[in-house]
């Protein structure tokens, strides 16, 4: 082999391993293009995350009471827009007939609400737990509510289903701070019915 067929052959070797290394490197830089893309997406998504309202819905027990209470709260950072609460089913509160009673006609139900800032809390009295447990055609216990809102130019839809079974048979809550006071206002009584009883 001649000296320029050596020269040839070692500049082709060159150029097949410089077109090597080309794609190679091509394929690492798509890669990290890509792993960047996801990353970027990925911290927006985060930021959303955590500047958006959200509206929990929930069921509470009244402390010290058997009345059962709704709670409509934003929980995000920033308010909704244009809140439309609405219901599944009718539902009375407390078991009481009428559409008055009907939480379906209530107006956080019937009607946009403009603005919901971020703290902002709804509460509604469903009933007292006998009443509303034992009368499922008027007081359902299984419903769902749907809020409809907006922020940043973006609609969201979530729908939250409410289920009163569990609180059938459970325990009232208790305050322990409130327990401690009940027992020294009838400590109280007793002492001044006996002060009435010697006096």
């Amino acid at each position: 082999m001649q000296l320029a067929d050596k020269i040839n052959l070692a500049i082709a070797i060159a150029t097949g391993l410089s077109v090597v290394v080309s794609a190679i490197v091509a394929a690492m830089t798509y890669a990290i293009v890509r792993a960047n893309r996801a990353t970027v997406e990925a911290m927006s998504a985060q930021i959303e995350a955590t500047s958006r309202p959200y509206i929990q819905i929930t069921p509470v027990v009244r402390p010290m009471t058997t009345a059962i209470e709704l709670h409509v709260k934003n929980v995000g950072t920033v308010s909704a827009s244009r809140l439309r609460l609405s219901l599944d089913c009718d539902y009375f509160f407390n078991a009481e007939e009428g559409q008055p009673n009907n939480f379906k006609n209530f107006s956080a139900f019937s009607k946009e609400i403009q603005l919901f800032p971020p703290g902002a809390e709804l509460r509604f009295l469903l009933g007292v737990g006998h009443r509303i447990l034992a009368n499922p055609a008027l007081c359902p216990l299984q419903f769902s509510i749907t809020a409809n809102y907006g922020y940043s130019h973006k609609r969201v839809e979530e729908t939250t289903t409410i289920d009163l079974e569990p609180f059938g048979r459970s325990g009232k809550p208790t305050d322990p701070i409130a327990e401690v006071l009940e027992d020294l206002v009838a400590e109280v009584k007793k002492y001044r019915e006996s002060r009435r009883a010697d006096g």
